[in-house]
C-alpha cells in the first residue's frame, strides 16, 4: 500500500517541514481556513466504500457537505500537482484519500497543507502512532483512517502432509521451503515487478532509508538491516523456494495456491475478501500466524503504509476539511463501510479498532481457524515507527521496482540493488534541488 506544501529551496533548521522542500520560494505559514456559513468540500479517492463514507457524512451534517469524486490512486499526485502548479482553487480537492507514499511526496513539493493545529483536539480518537505516520519534521499532513498490520496466511494441510510447524522467524521460512520442495511445493510467491515485500522486511528489520536530519534528508540504503533482507531474498531466490508470479496474472496464482503449490502468503486486511472469493478447493484450509519476526524481534512488528484524508495547500476551509476528515476516520458508520470485506476490508486507525474488526475477517477462507484471526491481527498492529518516505518516494519506488525485476530475473544480485539506489536517490534529490545528507 501509498506519499507528500512547505517551502522551496531556502530550507530552515531543526528538522522543520522546509528541510523536505522541493521548489525554490521561501515557506508559508498553514493556516487554517474557516467559514462561517455552510461549506461544500470536494473530495477525491479512489478507494472501494469511500464514496459511501462521504454519503454518511452528508446524512448526519448540514453545515458541510462532501462532494466526492473518483480519483484513481495511480492518477491523485498528478492530478494534485498540476491544480497546484496551476494555482486553481477551482480545480483543487479538499480533501484527498491516499497512503504516506503519496502524500510524504506531495507535502514535501508544497502541495498539502499542515494540519497539525487543527487535529490537535482529535489525536486521542486515533490510534497511537498514526499520526506520526503521516508526519515530516513536525508538520502533519493527513487525518489517519487506515493502517496495514502484516501477518501470515498457512495452507495448514500442505504443512500437515509435510510435518512442519508453522516458521516464525524468516530464516524459518528458508528451512521450511527447503523441506516443501521436495514435494513440489514454492514457500512463497514474489511477482517481479514488487518489491514491497523485501522493502518491508527492510522497514520491519530497523532500515530507515529516508530521515530528516537538521535542514536535509539522509538517505542510508546499504544499511545493515537492509543487507540482511536482501541476503534473506537472495536466499529464497538462489534455491528456487518461491514462485515468481506476476499479480498482472493474478487468477494464475491462485490457482497454485489452491492447488496447495505455495504454501504460505503474507498479507494484510484488505486482500482477504479477494483471496476467498478466488479461491474453491482450499477454502477452510488457511490458517493465520503472526507475521514473521526479524532478528531482535521477540514479538514481530509490522511494517506496511498508513493511509489518511489529506487537505491541498489550495483549500479555502482547511478548518470544515480537518472536522470531516476526523469524523470519517473514526464514526462507527465510515469506519465499518471502509473495514468491510465487501468495500475496503481496511484496518482502522482508531484508538480502539477491537469493535470493528470481527468483520475484516471472512469466515469461509479459514474455517475453523477464523476465530484466530482477530487476536492474530491485533497483535500484529504494532507498528514499526521512525519509517518515513521522501520527497521523492514515488519515483524512488519506480527505480526500485525496475532493479527488483532484473534481480528477480537473476540479472543482479538483490544486495547489488543496495548502492544503487544510495546513489540514485541521492542524485535524484539534489536535481531536484532538496538539500541531501552526504
Amino acid at each position: 500500500m501509498t506519499h507528500r506544501g512547505i517551502g522551496r529551496k531556502r530550507l530552515l533548521a531543526a528538522a522543520t517541514a522546509c528541510a523536505l522542500s522541493l521548489t525554490l520560494a521561501a515557506c508559508g505559514g498553514s493556516g487554517s481556513g474557516g467559514s462561517s456559513g455552510p461549506v461544500t468540500l470536494e473530495m477525491w479517492s479512489g478507494a472501494e466504500g469511500a464514496e459511501q463514507a462521504a454519503k454518511a457524512f452528508n446524512a448526519a451534517h448540514d453545515d458541510i457537505t462532501i462532494k466526492f469524486v473518483k480519483v484513481p490512486q495511480d492518477k491523485m499526485s498528478n492530478q494534485l500537482n498540476n491544480a497546484h502548479k496551476a494555482g486553481d482553487k477551482s480545480k483543487s480537492p479538499c480533501l484527498v484519500q491516499t497512503d504516506n507514499r503519496e502524500g510524504s511526496m506531495l507535502m514535501a513539493q508544497g502541495v498539502l497543507k499542515d494540519i497539525a493545529g487543527d487535529l490537535k483536539s482529535s489525536k486521542g480518537k486515533l490510534s497511537d502512532g498514526a499520526v506520526e505516520a503521516l508526519s515530516i519534521g513536525g508538520k502533519t499532513y493527513g487525518v489517519p483512517d487506515a493502517r496495514q498490520p502484516m501477518f501470515t496466511l498457512f495452507n495448514k494441510e500442505v504443512f500437515d502432509k509435510a510435518g512442519l510447524k508453522y516458521p516464525r522467524t524468516w530464516e524459518e521460512l528458508i528451512e521450511a521451503g527447503k523441506k516443501l520442495r521436495k514435494d513440489g511445493v514454492k514457500v512463497f510467491n514474489l511477482a517481479g515487478e514488487d518489491p514491497s515485500t523485501w522493502m518491508n522486511m527492510a522497514w520491519q528489520a530497523g532500515a530507515r532509508w529516508y530521515q530528516v536530519e537538521g535542514d536535509a534528508w539522509k538517505i542510508d540504503f546499504t544499511d545493515e538491516n537492509s543487507k540482511w533482507a536482501a541476503g534473506i531474498m537472495q536466499k529464497m531466490l538462489d534455491e528456487k523456494l518461491v514462485s515468481k508470479i506476476s499479480y498482472a496474472d493474478y487468477a494464475a496464482m491462485i490457482r497454485e495456491y489452491d492447488a496447495g503449490k505455495i504454501a504460505s502468503r503474507q498479507l494484510s486486511t484488505w486482500q482477504l475478501s479477494s483471496f476467498e472469493q478466488q479461491i474453491k478447493k482450499t477454502l477452510g484450509n488457511w490458517e493465520p500466524a503472526p507475521n514473521f519476526t526479524t532478528p531482535g524481534e521477540s514479538t514481530p512488528v509490522s511494517p506496511g503504509d498508513t493511509y489518511g484524508l489529506m487537505v491541498p495547500e489550495l483549500c479555502e476551509h482547511s478548518k470544515e476539511a480537518v472536522q470531516a476528515a476526523v469524523w470519517l476516520a473514526t464514526s462507527d458508520k465510515p469506519v465499518e463501510t471502509m473495514g468491510s470485506p465487501k468495500t475496503a476490508g481496511w484496518y482502522p486507525a482508531v484508538k480502539d479498532p477491537q469493535p470493528h474488526l470481527d468483520q475484516v475477517v471472512p469466515g469461509k477462507l479459514m474455517g475453523t481457524h477464523a476465530k484466530k484471526a482477530v487476536p492474530i491481527i491485533n497483535k500484529s498492529a504494532k507498528f514499526a515507527d521512525g519509517w518515513q518516505y521522501g520527497p521523492n518516494s514515488k519515483a524512488m519506488y519506480e527505480e526500485l521496482a525496475d532493479q527488483w525485476g532484473k534481480a528477480m530475473a537473476g540479472d543482479i544480485k538483490v544486495a547489488d540493488i543496495l548502492p544503487h539506489m544510495q546513489k540514485w536517490v541521492v542524485k535524484d534529490l539534489k536535481q531536484r534541488k532538496v538539500n541531501v545528507v552526504e
